[in-house]
């Protein structure tokens, strides 16, 4: 019975070489050799069945290695893109938290400013009416 250490270690040994066969497979450098090797019967048209068997055999070979390779590389992008949608997230929420206390403080300051322009006419009523001043700017209609 295999315990956790070693399934945890096989399990890490097999994303290793998983993913390090998809990058190579997947390089620029990999087909430069692939279509070398494709055009090799054109050189040596003898051994064209022989190339045509290690063709076959190199394909059910890395399709299955590079489907599981794609399915470990993707888990680091799965992963940073929901640390990247909880991020934003968060920030949403901040800025929704933000944009509600500067709505309550411009209300604030608004009712403060009515209450500054109503103080200020009741100070220039009151003022007029200590002064006899009726408001009136001298011109009869």
């Amino acid at each position: 019975m295999k315990g956790p250490s070693q399934d945890s270690m096989l399990s890490r040994v097999n994303d290793l070489l998983a993913s390090r066969i998809t990058m190579l497979v997947s390089s620029i450098w990999a087909f430069y050799a692939f279509v070398i090797f494709g055009l090799t019967p054109l050189m040596w048209p003898g051994y064209e069945e022989q190339i045509l068997y290690w063709s076959n055999f190199l394909q059910l070979i890395f399709l299955p290695v590079i489907t599981v390779g794609t399915a470990i590389l993707n888990r680091g992008a799965q992963a940073q893109a929901a640390e990247d949608h909880e991020t934003i997230r968060r920030q949403f929420a901040l800025l929704h938290e933000a944009h509600d206390t500067l709505g309550k403080s411009l209300h604030e300051i608004g009712l403060g400013m009515r209450e500054l322009l109503l103080h200020a006419r009741l100070d220039g009523a009151a003022a007029r009416r200590a002064t006899g001043d009726s408001g009136d700017t001298g011109q009869k209609a």
